[in-house]
């Protein structure tokens, strides 16, 4: 029996044939078996860019099937993904109403510019397709968290145990995640303050008994909220 609210999912991508591969693995995820995972995830609008995507979310909007969850390509042909979630933010979608992904095939995800739209976080288009659905799922029932880091779900847990287990919270996690960032550009990535983001690695340092930036970086490598490579 189903208990939590399904997954109304709306992609955007330029790529006919990766619109339907996405389209398909929701409808082989939702088949996979007489009790497939929850939330279950249905397709409610797709669009090829930004125009369309825009007009075609705005209109689904006071209907039954209003998307609660964007997947969106980075790099669409009129504009970016990012500013059509920018776009819908200002127009009063908060995260609340509809979570989004951005997706992306380019090295280093331009992480500043996804995150200060309203992003919920970004995937890289070489995940599988386990990947994509376990991040929207786990966006969708924590949306305080971002995605950021496309980590296997064993090294998920373990990060999740290890916060769990320092007292860590949603807020500090994500500037755990930020740590390759500068302060100023942590602040701007997540709409805080530079004082709230120096307040949240002092109480960091404090509960995890370590005195630097150095030593957090080395527990969020540790624990997998950081890439063992970024730039």
């Amino acid at each position: 029996m189903q208990t939590t609210e399904s997954i109304r999912l709306f992609i955007v991508d330029d790529h006919e044939l990766i619109r339907y591969a996405m389209e398909s693995w929701m409808a082989q995820d939702t088949a996979s078996s007489t009790l497939p995972p929850e939330p279950a995830i249905r397709v409610v609008g797709t669009a090829s860019n930004g125009q369309d995507a825009l007009s075609g979310v705005r209109s689904l909007q006071k209907t039954d099937t209003a998307p609660n969850f964007l997947l969106i390509d980075f790099q669409l042909p009129d504009m970016l993904g990012s500013e059509v979630i920018q776009t819908l933010r200002a127009e009063g979608i908060t995260s609340e109403q509809m979570r989004a992904l951005v997706m992306t095939g380019m090295e280093n995800a331009p992480v500043k510019s996804i995150l200060s739209s309203g992003a919920n976080g970004y995937l890289s288009k070489k995940e599988s397709s386990t990947t994509f659905l376990s991040a929207m799922r786990q966006v969708f029932l924590k949306p305080d968290d971002l995605w950021l880091n496309p980590a296997e779900a064993k090294r998920m847990l373990n990060a999740e145990r290890s916060l769990t287990t320092a007292g860590i919270t949603s807020a500090e996690k994500n500037v755990l995640r930020l740590l390759y960032l500068s302060n100023e550009e942590i602040a701007e990535a997540l709409n805080i303050s530079r004082g709230t983001v120096k307040n949240h690695l002092n109480n960091m340092y404090s509960k995890l008994g370590i005195n630097s930036r150095p030593e957090a970086v080395q527990f969020a490598l540790k624990v997998g909220l950081l890439p063992k490579h970024h730039s």
